[in-house]
């Protein structure tokens, strides 16, 4: 990303977009498979992409409608990682090492929303 130091979720977010495309693009490349890995770089770069937005969100409830798009599209992640496992295009380490990090960034979406849904309330 810059040399400015990100937010842990603005930073992770991002390098699932990058490890995500690598993936892919090795599987465009070596494998000939372009359906499938399209779906995965849309949904991987839409988290980071939905994370970058929300830093200038225009109100609290449009930062949270961000995140919540987010973690949509980390859960769509989440189902072509798993599909281009089961069809034989992604090896178990690389799925597992995605599946994780994805599994994270669902972690850390969903306790960003529930914190910002708190202070809303308040």
């Amino acid at each position: 990303m810059n040399e400015i130091k990100q937010h842990p979720l603005a930073e992770k977010s991002f390098q699932f977009g990058v490890e995500s495309y690598w993936q892919c693009e090795r599987m465009m490349r070596f494998k000939n498979q372009f359906v499938l890995t399209r779906q995965l770089i849309r949904s991987s770069a839409a988290v980071g992409a939905l994370c970058a937005e929300s830093e200038f969100a225009q109100s609290r409830a449009d930062f949270i409608n961000k995140l919540a798009i987010a973690r949509k599209e980390c859960n769509e992640s989440r189902y072509w990682i798993s599909m281009m496992h089961e069809v034989g295009l992604l090896e178990s380490i690389n799925s597992q090492s995605m599946q994780s990090k994805a599994d994270e960034l669902m972690r850390l979406l969903t306790a960003s929303i529930k914190t910002a849904q708190s202070n809303l309330r308040k």
